[in-house]
């Protein structure tokens, strides 16, 4: 999702996308620190959207009392995603001895690459849901793992004291040398030096590589995650 792609729907009550930049597909969120969607304004939004050509829409992750509206309107349950919370007071080890450093620019083929082939056609980014995701937050940090190419990379972000990791991906033909929990490890020291009380992270239900590995870096799942809901838009 580009950020010249957003707007704002529903009086302000949304945020709007096009989802990897395509005309057809858009992806609706409930804006933080607003009044919290009804129905009535997801329909209205639903309707403007189908009238500009629109045949798909989704939303972003959404906690269990933020689905009503949605499903009211006519949503239905498409990915669940496990949350997980680290209290940042027992940080992890490295680990095996990884290659670490800022991403350059010129790493990016290489990142994108590393995540289109550790996820699947549906959450894997391109380059605009790279830079989101590196937008996401007011404060970020952008990570590589490398030897002479890039093998594995994290996003972080911090907002006020709470904070996210926002993508970690390894190659998947590097897994099990200690990639992950090297990267995991340096972004929670980087959130903890920086202010941050905790750290939050999601990844899908099936995904069991990557549970473990978040279970044992500290993180314990909270009690219930999040969901994506999808709906198809019908011709006017």
């Amino acid at each position: 999702m580009a950020a010249d792609d957003r707007w704002w729907g529903a009086r302000a009550r949304l945020q709007v996308s096009a989802w990897r930049g395509r005309d057809d597909t858009v992806v609706l969120t409930p804006l933080p620190q607003r009044p919290a969607p009804t129905a009535a304004d997801v329909r209205a939004e639903l309707d403007l959207q189908r009238e500009r050509g629109v045949r798909h829409a989704l939303t972003g992750a959404l906690h269990q009392g933020e689905l009503a509206p949605f499903l009211d309107a006519g949503f239905e349950p498409h990915e669940r995603l496990h949350l997980l919370r680290h209290d940042l007071v027992v940080l992890p080890e490295p680990g095996h001895p990884v290659r670490l450093r800022r991403a350059w620019r010129r790493d990016h083929p290489g990142v994108l690459d590393i995540d289109g082939r550790a996820f699947d056609a549906f959450w894997a980014l391109d380059r605009a849901g790279l830079d989101d995701a590196v937008r996401a937050t007011p404060a970020s940090r952008f990570r590589v793992a490398h030897d002479r190419d890039v093998t594995g990379y994290a996003v972080s972000g911090r907002a006020a004291d709470r904070g996210y990791l926002q993508r970690l991906a390894v190659d998947p033909r590097r897994h099990r040398e200690g990639i992950g929990q090297a990267l995991v490890a340096d972004s929670l020291r980087w959130l903890r030096r920086h202010g941050a009380r905790v750290a939050v992270v999601n990844t899908q239900e099936g995904n069991d590589a990557a549970l473990a590995l978040y279970l044992a870096t500290g993180f314990v799942l909270e009690p219930q995650g999040l969901t994506v809901l999808a709906r198809t838009l019908e011709p006017s």
